[in-house]
């Protein structure tokens, strides 16, 4: 039980922030889901337009929150702030400028019926630091061989770029029969997919055990949601269902990876 609520407000950030962080990022390559450049009706585009935005900014703020219940009190986050040399600085100084992001893009949304596709793209932009530095604050983390790999990094983008690739499907629920989201989900779920292998291999080298955990979330993940998201592409799954399984399979298959990764740390 200490285990758990120890890890607990780390992954409401890691997955809540990453949520929206990865979406960002996808919507940016995926070439203009819900903005004036989107491939969506014309009926459906206003509601679209500032739903991404109010969406992303609700799932930082609620991140941001797991960040000050880990910290425990204001004043830790007071002097974290303090020192920008600082990774807990560091994620701070990035969600703020991706926080502010979101608020531009949700104000154009909002006048404008749609924001411009360059104020995505700078939020894309944003969101890559915020994960890689996010990856970075465990990777440095002194005496910690368990988080000091060289897949920790990817570890945390990865799974941010399956997390926001689920969320856009299940924001733009069909868009999967397209194929450009489809072939998203499933190629950020591979890539993933290998990083959880290469993640395995360094416990493995440091003696540490989380085989369990990762072969769930690799099968939670990776493949579950690969699956929906080709059946729905395919037309053997409905896109509203197909959207909300990718969505929910990427999310517990991150969790669980995460899950792993935190308590491999702290054995």
């Amino acid at each position: 039980m200490n285990m758990i609520m120890h890890v607990l407000p780390l992954l409401v950030f890691t997955t809540f922030a990453g949520l929206a962080a990865g979406a960002y990022v996808v919507d940016a390559l995926c070439g203009g889901l819900r903005t004036g450049g989107s491939d969506a009706s014309p009926s459906a585009a206003p509601c679209c337009a500032w739903l991404f935005p109010l969406v992303c900014l609700v799932l930082l703020g609620v991140g941001l929150c797991g960040t000050l219940a880990h910290l425990g009190q204001p004043l830790r986050f007071a002097n974290g702030m303090a020192n920008p040399g600082s990774m807990i600085a560091q994620e701070a100084y990035w969600s703020i400028a991706f926080g502010v992001v979101i608020v531009i893009d949700l104000a154009f949304a909002k006048v404008k019926g749609a924001p411009p596709r360059p104020v995505r793209w700078v939020g894309a932009v944003v969101a890559v630091g915020l994960m890689i530095v996010t990856g970075l604050a465990y990777y440095h983390s002194l005496g910690l061989p368990a988080w000091s790999g060289a897949a920790t990094v990817p570890l945390f983008v990865l799974g941010d770029l399956a997390l926001g690739a689920g969320l856009c499907a299940l924001l733009d629920r069909g868009a999967l029969a397209s194929g450009k989201l489809a072939c998203a989900n499933v190629a950020a779920q591979i890539a993933f997919a290998a990083v959880l292998v290469a993640f395995g291999l360094h416990l493995a080298r440091i003696g540490a055990d989380m085989t369990g955990l990762l072969v769930a979330a690799g099968v939670v993940g990776p493949l579950a949601a690969s699956v929906a998201a080709g059946a729905t592409h395919a037309g053997k799954l409905p896109a509203q269902a197909g959207a909300v399984a990718v969505c929910a399979f990427a999310t517990v298959g991150v969790v669980l990876a995460r899950y792993a990764f935190f308590a491999a740390g702290m054995m």
